[in-house]
């Protein structure tokens, strides 16, 4: 016997001998034959930006209507009115609206009603015992309940609990376990976040991991465009796994008008999200706006900032001449070090 032919049987006993495959048993596993898979076509709330049965992610800098904007998505669903691009109305439809950063009676309930919101069809789960998170039983059971097609969880930061949104493998279980909710339920679920001020792609600005961005499918950016209107903000659309990337969408926000769609435009996200990080100076300048970002409120492990930093194309070399700008403090916690901000 050559002495490779002995090499494998070797190799060959060793593996019996340490997964002991003599002892395996054949129920101790399930497979599924894509031939049985059913196929079927993708549904839309609003094609192609909020597929249903699934979840869709918005971001945009604070402060530029991303609330008016899903609120007035959501007028329309209880109303069966076109969306944008739209050709033809859908039946009215129950929507369940968390909005953690703006009171219901003085700022939820007077857009709803200025946005022409069918508000008996509106539906906010009651937070005033116990915060809600995603992976909340009680948001799948609302929303078999008033049998909603669509929800907003307004931002992501609100209902995460104990996970962080800054590790791919804290967030992902709970978008996936969101994203079934959405499947059993045939409704859409849109979660809305915030933009970095970090010169990147649009998929990069998005604040935690980038891994949120991967996890789903149609990604929406908000905001201004250098040389349009001050009043006007675009929708555009950064990602899409079922479609190709429809055209953006604009809306003014005015004192006299409200809110007013105001049809599509050829803006792409990073042209979006280009104009919040043109009036920055430097590179270190961004990296500081960055870093508070991202511990402003909480602290957080260095490892986890310098790996989301790279990500998004800031140097080592940057990174720690605004760590110093910022005022980070870095201490040793349980063996690894974690920066915070007083």
């Amino acid at each position: 016997m050559k002495r490779a032919e002995k090499y494998d049987k070797v190799l060959r006993i060793l593996a019996l001998y340490f997964f002991k495959k003599e002892n395996l048993k054949m129920d101790s596993f399930e497979t599924i034959n894509m031939a049985d898979v059913p196929t079927k076509s993708v549904e839309y709330l609003w094609k192609p930006f909020l597929p249903i049965g699934t979840v869709s992610f918005l971001s945009g800098e604070g402060g530029l209507g991303k609330s008016f904007f899903t609120l007035a998505v959501a007028a329309a669903v209880t109303r069966g009115a076109l969306l944008p691009g739209e050709l033809k109305a859908p039946p009215p439809a129950d929507v369940i609206i968390q909005n953690a950063e703006n009171p219901l009676p003085t700022v939820v309930k007077p857009r709803l009603e200025m946005l022409g919101a069918d508000c008996t069809k509106i539906h906010v789960i009651s937070e005033n015992d116990k915060r809600l998170t995603l992976t909340d039983e009680r948001l799948e059971a609302a929303i078999q309940h008033h049998h909603a097609a669509f929800v907003i969880l307004d931002p992501i930061q609100a209902f995460l609990g104990n996970l962080s949104m800054n590790r791919a493998e804290s967030v992902r279980p709970a978008l996936t376990h969101l994203e079934r909710v959405a499947e059993r339920n045939h409704c859409a679920i849109l979660i809305v976040g915030h933009l970095s001020k970090a010169r990147a792609s649009a998929q990069h600005r998005a604040l935690g991991s980038v891994d949120i961005i991967n996890a789903i499918p149609s990604a929406l950016f908000l905001g201004k465009v250098e040389g349009y209107d001050k009043d006007i903000r675009v929708v555009a659309h950064g990602k899409s796994n079922f479609s190709e990337l429809a055209q953006s969408q604009m809306f003014r926000l005015s004192k006299e008008k409200g809110f007013e769609w105001l049809g599509g435009c050829n803006a792409t996200a990073d042209e979006v999200t280009a104009h919040i990080r043109s009036s920055r100076s430097t590179r270190t300048e961004e990296a500081v706006d960055f870093i508070q970002d991202l511990v402003v409120e909480n602290a957080m492990l260095a490892t986890e900032i310098e790996e989301l930093a790279a990500e998004i194309g800031i140097s080592e070399r940057t990174l720690k001449r605004a760590k110093k700008l910022a005022g980070v403090k870095s201490e040793r916690v349980n063996g690894h070090w974690q920066w915070s901000i007083d």
